[in-house]
C-alpha cells in the first residue's frame, strides 16, 4: 500500500446506517412547515426530493406547496411528472401556475414532450387568464402545432393568451385566417400575431410573408409602423426579398409628411 502523505487529513468515515438528514425533518415538515421544506429545498440530495413530492402529495399549505413547487420545477426531471399533473388541477390559480410551468420545461425527450402537450392543452380552457397565459407560453415556446386549434379559438375569444403564442406556431393557414378576423378580434391582437409571425425566420414561403406585410399596412396606429421597422432591421442582408420592400414602402407611406 501507498505511505499516506505527510499531513494529510484522514477521510471521515460514512457511517451507511447513519439517519438521512432530510429524516430529520419530517417531525416539522409533518406540520407544513415552510421552514422546514426550505431546509429540505438546500440540502438537495436524492432523498429530499423524494420527500418533497411525498408531503406535496400528502397536501401541504399554500406557502409550504409553493415552496416545494418552485423546487420540483426547477429540477426538470421526468420523477415529478405525476405531481405537476396532480398540482395542475389544485383549486389555487397560483400553484396551477408553477405546475404548468414546471410540465412546461419537461421536454428533455420525446415522452415528455407526449405526456405533457395534452394537460398543456387543455389549461387552455382554465378558468384563469394568467393560468392560460402560462400554458400558451409554454405550448408557444415548443412551437407547438396540435396547440393551434385551441389557441385561435382563444383569439376568437379575445384572449390575451393568445397572440403571441399562436404567432410562434402558426404557418400561411394562420396568417390567412387572421386577415379574416380582421373587425371580429382586436386589431392590437390581430397585429400582434401577424408580426409574431412575420418576424419569424422559418415563416414563409416569400408570397405570405408579402401578404402578412400587406395586412399588416391595413392595421391602424403605431404598433404595425413598429413591427415593420423591427422586420426591415432583421432583413437588412436581404435587401431584395419583395416583402421587405412592401415593408419600406408602407413605412414610407405612413411617416410621409
Amino acid at each position: 500500500l501507498a505511505a499516506k502523505a505527510k499531513g494529510a487529513k484522514p477521510e471521515a468515515a460514512v457511517d451507511p446506517g447513519a439517519p438521512d438528514p432530510a429524516d430529520a425533518l419530517l417531525p416539522e415538515l409533518r406540520k407544513g412547515s415552510v421552514e422546514a421544506i426550505q431546509k429540505l429545498v438546500a440540502l438537495g440530495t436524492p432523498r429530499a426530493f423524494e420527500l418533497l413530492l411525498s408531503e406535496l402529495s400528502l397536501g401541504l399549505g399554500p406557502k409550504a406547496a409553493s415552496t416545494a413547487l418552485d423546487a420540483v420545477v426547477a429540477k426538470k426531471v421526468p420523477e415529478s411528472l405525476p405531481m405537476l399533473t396532480l398540482y395542475s388541477h389544485h383549486r389555487s390559480p397560483e400553484l396551477r401556475k408553477k405546475a404548468l410551468t414546471g410540465l412546461g420545461g419537461l421536454t428533455a425527450t420525446p415522452a415528455d414532450v407526449q405526456a405533457t402537450t395534452p394537460l398543456l392543452i387543455a389549461a387552455l380552457s382554465d378558468a384563469s387568464a394568467d393560468v392560460r397565459g402560462v400554458a400558451a407560453q409554454a405550448l408557444g415556446n415548443r412551437k407547438e402545432k396540435s396547440a393551434e386549434p385551441q389557441l385561435i379559438k382563444l383569439l376568437l375569444r379575445k384572449d390575451a393568451a393568445a397572440p403571441a403564442a399562436l404567432g410562434k406556431i402558426g404557418g400561411p393557414d394562420t396568417a390567412r385566417a387572421l386577415a379574416e378576423m380582421i373587425g371580429n378580434v382586436p386589431d392590437s391582437m390581430i397585429t400582434e400575431t401577424l408580426g409574431e409571425l412575420l418576424l419569424r425566420p422559418d415563416f414563409g414561403p416569400e408570397p405570405i410573408r408579402v401578404e402578412v406585410v400587406k395586412t399588416l399596412g391595413k392595421m391602424p396606429g403605431t404598433q404595425t409602423l413598429d413591427i415593420l421597422t423591427d422586420y426591415m432591421k432583421e432583413t437588412a442582408n436581404e435587401t431584395k426579398r419583395p416583402s421587405r420592400g412592401e415593408a419600406q414602402k408602407i413605412i414610407e407611406q405612413r411617416t410621409a409628411k
